[in-house]
């Protein structure tokens, strides 16, 4: 799919005015921005921007795209996230793209809320589940497309045989679902009943994992994915824009076409391996298998604390329970920071970068970045 990104200010823009020298402990590490100066020696909270989505919405806290960009909350007031970047792109982030950092929120309607099933040749992703709709789930265990049935594919003999036979069910149902989105009224009894029983031929092929809230789910490139109506996650990715769609029980919004032939012959057949949460010290394990991108999740008593780790060209932090605070800035639930990378390596404002939990209860932060 074909995504316009907003090309970041040039570092020779007449809108930044200068930027203040760093390494002097003593003074404040500014840039002057049309009049105004904003500080790059704080953490700074992520302005989230809703998307809607034909099965939902998701909600960016690091995205910048046409179709809309996140903000940052700095004390001279709002600038869009790409604007504050290129203030000092190279002490805030080591000139590297941030990692995308989002909450998928799809509609608890069954079908209606099932998101594309897709996949991604470079992309890697990590879902943490925050919610299961209830109303959707009553047992409170949603539900994940993940991968290929391992049944159905042992029964076609061989890989090859797995894969034309599923093309073939996907085209299948194609045929019929763009006979649908091509009417303006509801379908006819006969050809609805004829997509539902299409769309079961195709996603006969296919595997769902049941998640619970508190789950991670690692998804590597190339292994199909769609999560399912009534499941919201935080989402962190690789800043890769590219997607291949296999299949989408709606009208595709975005494209004209889905990329059935070519993302099915390279497609991940093996299905995905646990996801494996290694602990670094207590109270925080590191989620990996992941190739480009570092998570951590750290879970802190009341009144415990910890200093963030000093290696990363950035840090992103998203409160997931609870309540903290990052150096001043207070955080709650589903709240975000971007923290600059050289307060991470200038160990003289440790203050900076120090998360506590001021609160009773337990919280829990999840820590990111490229090079975590």
């Amino acid at each position: 799919m074909g995504t316009t990104i907003i090309r970041h200010l040039e570092k020779n823009s007449p809108e930044l005015d200068t930027v203040s020298n760093p390494d002097n402990p003593d003074s404040a590490f500014t840039a002057s921005l049309n009049g105004s100066h904003v500080r790059l020696d704080v953490a700074v909270r992520l302005a989230p921007v809703s998307i809607a989505k034909p099965w939902g919405r998701e909600i960016w806290y690091t995205g910048i795209e046409a179709r809309g960009e996140s903000q940052v909350l700095t004390e001279s007031g709002q600038l869009g996230l790409s604007q504050y970047l290129e203030l000092a792109p190279h002490q805030l982030c080591r000139n590297l793209p941030l990692t995308l950092l989002k909450i998928l929120e799809p509609s608890p309607q069954p079908v209606m809320g099932d998101l594309y099933f897709e996949l991604h040749e470079e992309k890697q992703e990590v879902y943490v589940v925050t919610h299961i709709d209830r109303a959707a789930w009553p047992e409170g265990k949603g539900r994940i497309r993940l991968g290929m049935n391992q049944t159905a594919r042992r029964a076609h003999g061989d890989d090859l045989t797995f894969r034309t036979a599923y093309l073939n069910a996907v085209k299948a149902y194609e045929k019929v679902r763009r006979k649908i989105d091509e009417q303006a009224a509801p379908p006819a009894p006969e050809l609805a009943a004829r997509e539902a029983t299409l769309r079961q031929a195709m996603e006969a092929f296919t595997e769902l994992r049941t998640v619970a809230i508190g789950d991670v789910v690692v998804v590597p490139a190339g292994l199909p994915h769609a999560l399912q109506h009534g499941v919201r996650v935080i989402e962190f990715q690789t800043p890769t824009y590219e997607r291949n769609i296999i299949s989408f029980a709606q009208k595709v919004l975005t494209q004209d076409h889905w990329d059935s032939e070519q993302a099915i012959a390279r497609m991940r057949l093996e299905p995905p391996a646990e996801t494996e949460i290694r602990p670094v010290t207590t109270g925080i394990d590191q989620v990996t298998g992941l190739k480009g991108l570092g998570m951590w999740r750290v879970c802190l008593a009341p009144g415990a604390t910890m200093q963030l780790p000093d290696h990363p060209s950035y840090a992103i932090c998203m409160v997931t329970a609870g309540a903290l605070k990052l150096g001043p800035l207070m955080l709650e639930a589903e709240q975000a920071a971007f923290v600059p990378g050289w307060l991470l390596h200038e160990r003289r404002r440790q203050a900076s970068t120090t998360v506590t939990n001021p609160t009773d209860v337990k919280a829990t932060v999840l820590i990111a970045a490229a090079d975590l």
